[in-house]
């Protein structure tokens, strides 16, 4: 059932040519969480794991490049969600890539590596998630990254030690790593970048593992709905009608299509699923909780030459809090040797860009099904700025971002701001450049969220309310989100269900 894969020379799935029957544990989703899952529950040879992907192979190299993402978008690698349009953002609808691919989002993503702050999962065990703190969880960060490997890059672009130094100059603290739980300064965030290539999640946990005999590998199959009996999952029904039976189903589909299945199945909000004909069979709040991190650009002209070294990868951030009262980080400024959302200048200018972001909107929005159709389009509405506290913290981060654009170690590369200029000044100002040109940071999680209460659609140990045989790992699961990239966290939540499920067998 595999094919030699051209210039790489590593053994990739192919879709399968015969029907497949019964498995112990169908993982649907071969991204971030998927693949870690997948490596860590196949590890136990009586375990047999049949492991989904809707999309093809991860061999090109537009994958394989760091510096190409962005030509992935809108590809058949991308599933190509777009958001209703955002009356917070100037009514504008934003791009949402999702990977569908070997890897899901870690074939697409920035390639960027933080763990997290111990108070994102403090706070999720405070929230009735047992197991869920921060020293629970530091074993299986360990255990993951020692597939994943991620590392700072070496060289670092002159630029951006330059951009660091003026964050230190504005008053940030030097920070040697993001990894102890406290991110509160500035420094080098890892990467997962090996050799110069991008490492991904299907690379990091499956390419070494892809010949036990217990793990099934199965590209180009895309999941329809799940098969139930009664309130029990049995396995789930391929887009070309084809069933696979299992003892237990997880769902690492991600923030939009892990509540898509589950509501075309008939587990969701009963009274929108009867609305669309579908029959409900769990009333749940799937689909609620949607949260996402946001950013925008702050552009300077460039007096020196610009290395190209490490080009659209960002090798160094920095963490703050919006208010003195804060007790945690809810902004992260990340440097770019590139100019971004900027219009293009028509120039021979070089450009760099201070990208500030809020990491805890208080936001909330929703995904919900347009059709009981299985791939009808979703409706991914999530609220941008609802809560005036965002636009609050934002305009304190392009503040920040200002001051470190503005420090003696950047004065030798810059004489000044760019873009949006110094007109763009007052609070008033600086809120309609944000509503005019933020941008998603790519970072859905919450709409399956973990808990107890009615709020909630899974337990500590990932298992779908009211639902027998049925867990979901992925950043949907997440209380609150993270408030640093989500990947990190996403490989975290599949290494841990395996270690979760692995324990109770």
């Amino acid at each position: 059932m595999r094919e030699k894969c051209g210039k790489f020379g590593i053994s990739c799935p192919k879709p399968r040519p015969e029907p497949m029957t019964k498995a112990d544990i169908i993982i649907v989703g071969a991204g971030s969480a998927g693949c870690a899952l997948a490596n860590r529950l196949s590890s136990d040879p009586s375990c047999k794991v049949v492991l989904l992907e809707a999309g093809g192979t991860d061999d090109r190299d537009a994958i394989r490049s760091p510096r190409e993402y962005f030509s992935l978008w809108d590809t058949d690698a991308d599933w190509q969600y777009v958001s209703t349009p955002q009356r917070g953002t100037a009514n504008r609808s934003h791009k949402m890539p999702r990977g569908k691919v070997l890897g899901g989002t870690s074939s697409l993503n920035g390639m960027v590596y933080l763990r997290g702050a111990q108070s994102d999962y403090d706070g999720w065990a405070a929230q009735g998630c047992d197991g869920w703190d921060w020293e629970s969880l530091l074993p299986e960060f360990a255990g993951l990254e020692t597939w994943l490997k991620p590392a700072v890059l070496d060289p670092l672009n002159e630029l951006s030690r330059a951009l660091v130094e003026a964050a230190i100059e504005a008053g940030f603290r030097r920070s040697s790593t993001f990894d102890a739980g406290v991110l509160d300064g500035a420094g080098w965030n890892k990467s997962c970048i090996i050799g110069g290539e991008r490492y991904n999640n299907h690379r990091a946990f499956i390419v070494p593992i892809r010949n036990r005999k217990n793990l099934t590998i199965c590209s180009h199959s895309t999941v329809a709905k799940l098969l139930m009996e009664a309130k029990k999952v049995t396995g789930v029904v391929l887009s070309g009608g084809e069933e696979i039976k299992a003892g237990e189903v997880i769902l690492c589909t991600g923030a939009f299509d892990s509540p898509r299945l589950l509501m075309i199945s008939g587990i969701g909000p009963a009274a929108d699923l009867a609305a669309l004909g579908i029959s409900p069979q769990i009333d749940l709040p799937v689909g609620e909780n949607l949260t996402d991190h946001l950013l925008i650009g702050i552009v300077y002209n460039s007096q020196r030459a610009i290395s190209d070294l490490n080009a659209l990868c960002t090798e160094s951030c920095a963490f703050a809090r919006s208010t003195p009262t804060r007790s945690d980080c809810d902004i992260e400024i990340s440097f770019a040797t590139k100019p971004h959302f900027a219009p293009e200048a028509h120039d021979d200018v070089q450009r760099f860009t201070i990208i500030p972001g809020i990491t805890k909107p208080k936001s909330r929005g929703t995904v919900r099904l347009t059709s009981a159709t299985p791939g009808a389009r979703l409706a991914i509405d999530p609220n941008y700025f609802d809560h005036s506290d965002d636009m609050k913290a934002m305009i304190a981060a392009v503040r920040l971002s200002r001051s470190i654009g503005q420090q003696k170690a950047l004065a030798e590369w810059t004489t000044g701001e760019w873009w949006p200029g110094a007109s763009v000044e007052t609070d008033e100002k600086i809120a309609s450049y944000v509503r005019e040109g933020v941008s998603t940071w790519f970072h859905p999680a919450g709409t399956c969220r973990m808990g107890l209460g009615p709020d909630s659609v899974v337990d500590a140990n990932l298992r779908v309310y009211g639902v027998e045989s049925l867990r979901i790992a992925d950043a949907s699961i997440m209380p609150e989100i993270v408030g640093v990239n989500t990947h990190g966290a996403s490989t975290m939540i599949g290494w841990k269900a395996g270690g979760l499920i692995l324990g109770g067998r």
